[in-house]
């Protein structure tokens, strides 16, 4: 805890790279180290990049007919998550908006990948590579760090709890990859994703018998017949009383 707790209490908000562990905790420890910095009350704002599409991503940092991300977080904290999806010509716009005298943002950088092995890949832009090479071993967190601060008191409490917890990665890897594929109709979407699953596991649970899964489903007996017509599932063999 001794390696973590030192960083949370940063006042230099200097910027930090955080890699691997999941995307969700990422973004957890990006928040814990904004709330406990001086920028506590200004935005902390995530630059979810690979949930925005290529073409849009220089509107979304930058700004064009709204703000972008950038001027969003000014005086807080912009998370860029996977920023090595960034094009060499977003990089080097990216490395010339940090380095704007009026900037006032704290970076926290973040990808899937180990940095050492990124800059060793040769994939940033000039300008960018400088940047991070710049990063001393404090300012990098790799899995166990990011672990120990999603384990410090308090960490992660605005999380959602129960079946809200489990379903949450599966759900924003879902999210995300909806709208990179630029999908219309989320909600239908994934409630149709979600309503076969849930209901054929009923179904096994209660043998077959449609009353008892209806029962347990909220749902009139009719209306879980119907769905499961329009859902083509399987009843398995049982009692249906």
């Amino acid at each position: 805890m001794t390696q973590v707790e030192p960083l949370l209490a940063d006042d230099a908000c200097r910027p930090v790279f955080l890699y691997g562990a999941s995307r969700l905790d990422r973004q957890d420890v990006a928040r814990r180290l904004h709330s406990h910095s001086r920028r506590a009350r200004k935005p902390f704002i995530v630059a979810a990049l690979t949930a925005t599409p290529c073409a849009l991503r220089e509107e979304a940092l930058f700004g064009g007919r709204e703000s972008g991300w950038f001027a969003q977080a000014q005086g807080g904290t912009l998370l860029v998550d996977e920023i090595d999806c960034l094009d060499p010509a977003l990089q080097a716009r990216f490395v010339e908006e940090i380095e704007r005298l009026e900037a006032d943002v704290r970076i926290i950088a973040a990808s899937r990948h180990d940095l050492t092995l990124l800059l060793r890949q040769g994939g940033f832009q000039a300008g960018l590579h400088r940047w991070l090479t710049a990063f001393d071993p404090s300012q990098r967190l790799g899995p166990e760090r990011i672990s120990a601060v999603c384990r410090l008191p308090g960490a992660g409490n605005d999380r959602p709890r129960g079946l809200a917890r489990a379903l949450e990665r599966p759900l924003t890897e879902y999210f995300e990859t909806g709208l990179e594929n630029d999908a219309g109709d989320l909600h239908a979407s994934v409630i149709g994703e979600v309503e076969r699953p849930l209901i054929t596991m009923v179904l096994r649970r209660t043998s077959g018998n449609q009353l008892r899964a209806a029962a347990m489903l909220g749902l009139n007996r009719n209306t879980l017949r119907k769905k499961i017509r329009e859902l083509d599932i399987t009843v398995p063999k049982g009692s249906d009383e």
